[in-house]
């Protein structure tokens, strides 16, 4: 950074604090952010939209929490910013612009936080990559030829790159842990009715959805999610407790002697690679170092074959929904021209489920919270892989263009959603990636918070993340420990090679 060139070494807490004492103007933080958004944009697409004249007038909270003042980037994809477009990566939603703020964005700009940018997701945040017909692809900062992850991937690239310190995501699947886990950053998903819904909806995705941000510390993670308690909302589905102390209070408390179990079976079926057994290892030897009791278990969830079923029969039924509902939400009806081939065709397939698959498919999801209750009563916290492999390459994980012509051929000029039935394409992908991501999905279903913590890097020098769980509403207790980790093997100062360059 020419103007500031100590940006890049703060947290969002600690420039905040810069602000506070008026070592620095608000101006220089929010300039700051825009030089980095110019020097890494380019090589990462990150940064889908910037904001630069809204953000200038953005009123100085000052004091309002800790992080006020500080520029951060929001998703674009649930987080509404009135007056600014919310684009989904979609060409359907391509000149939607919001109407009012959402309620998450309200309590952040109530928090005094700067809104610098929108960031790059897949199509309606479908896919752990992110790539769309919209925006294009999205590089990880560590090595540009492979993806950062998806569906906050451009949130996580632009931290990891030093755009900012803190950037906004969203985890129905995985989507917050697994761009933390390729891009060697803290990722945390609340727990089911934590973050707010409104005002229009009153849950994402069944249920299990939460938002949340990407951060390179942990005391930055723990003061936007106090950020997220702050209110209440009678219209939301689901409500998790308030902490007694605050999460960024809590973070004082020595954690104390935990009962750890961790296993190597991946939840979704695969075969977990050996860089992501080095990593769980390597995160287990440090906790048996810090005092942890830690043993091998695998909680009794459902099987693969039901947890991929049950997980393609959300999507796909959430997608045939909000296509029924775009001329509502976004003014334009709905077309296979405006939409990606993989999502047109995961909407039609959504439209030949039955309601009976779909009742089927939430009972078994809540079902699995159940069972990871149980397995709390003897274990503090679950300790597992993120992903089953490595950072893939750009347009690895995508269907192949000959499958997407066949699909907008059958299913959107001709409109035969029937030849659906004769073929296991939809399936047989979908599989494909569940098996990629391996283990996120489970604690999506259970609404249990979970994170992805930075503590291993392969030869490659390509960061591989390790998964906590702990049990419904113990956020705290997964802060503490991750900040006991970050204590123990510090990962702030680790950057990748673009920002080193």
């Amino acid at each position: 950074m020419a103007f500031f060139p100590e940006y890049e070494n703060h947290d969002g807490i600690a420039l905040a604090a810069l602000l506070a004492r008026g070592e620095i103007s608000q101006a220089d933080l929010l300039r700051a952010a825009q030089e980095g958004m110019d020097r890494y944009n380019p090589a990462l697409n990150a940064v889908l939209l910037r904001l630069d004249a809204q953000a200038a007038c953005q009123p100085l909270r000052a004091g309002a929490s800790p992080l006020a003042g500080l520029p951060i980037l929001i998703k674009d994809l649930q987080a509404d910013i009135e007056g600014c477009p919310t684009r989904s990566g979609s060409r359907l939603f391509q000149h939607h612009v919001a109407t009012q703020d959402s309620e998450l964005i309200r309590r952040y700009r109530q928090a005094g936080l700067i809104f610098a940018g929108k960031t790059t997701t897949p199509e309606f945040g479908l896919y752990p990559y992110t790539e769309s017909r919209l925006s294009g692809a999205t590089r990880n900062p560590w090595d540009t030829s492979r993806t950062c992850g998806g569906s906050s991937g451009g949130s996580a690239a632009a931290v990891a790159s030093g755009m900012v310190a803190i950037a906004h995501g969203g985890d129905g699947g995985g989507s917050i842990r697994i761009p933390a886990s390729n891009c060697g950053l803290f990722g945390l998903k609340p727990s089911r009715g934590r973050s707010p819904c409104g005002p229009h909806t009153s849950e994402l995705w069944q249920g299990y959805a939460s938002e949340h941000a990407l951060t390179r510390s942990v005391r930055d993670s723990a003061a936007m999610l106090d950020i997220l308690c702050q209110g209440f909302d009678a219209g939301d589905a689901y409500h998790c407790p308030p902490p007694a102390t605050s999460f960024l209070a809590s973070l004082q408390q020595p954690v104390g002697k935990l009962r750890i179990a961790f296993t190597r079976q991946p939840f979704l079926g695969g075969t977990l690679h050996a860089d992501g057994e080095a990593a769980l290892s390597h995160s287990l030897h440090l906790l048996h170092g810090l005092g942890h009791e830690v043993e091998e278990a695998h909680p009794p969830l459902g099987s693969a074959d039901e947890m991929c079923h049950a997980m393609l029969v959300m999507i796909c039924g959430e997608l045939a929904c909000l296509i029924r509902n775009s001329q509502r939400l976004c003014g334009r009806r709905a077309d296979f021209r405006l939409m990606e081939a993989d999502s047109w065709t995961l909407a039609r397939y959504g439209e030949l489920l039955s309601a009976g698959e779909f009742a089927w498919m939430r009972d078994f999801a809540l079902r699995q919270g159940r069972i990871m209750q149980a397995f709390h009563q003897r274990y503090d916290v679950l300790v597992t892989p993120v992903l089953n492999q490595p950072p893939a390459a750009i347009g690895a994980l995508a269907t192949s263009r000959f499958e997407q012509c066949l699909s907008t051929l059958l299913l959107g000029h001709l409109g035969w959603d029937w030849t659906l039935k004769l073929s296991r394409l939809v399936p047989e992908h979908s599989r494909k990636l569940m098996e990629y991501i391996g283990w996120t999905i489970p604690f999506n279903m259970s609404g249990q918070p979970a994170m992805s913590v930075p503590l291993f890097w392969n030869e490659a020098k390509l960061p591989i993340g390790t998964q906590m769980v702990a049990a419904y509403g113990k956020e705290a207790l997964l802060l503490q420990l991750a900040a006991q980790l970050e204590q123990a093997q510090p990962w702030f100062q680790r950057r990748p090679p673009l920002s080193q360059g």
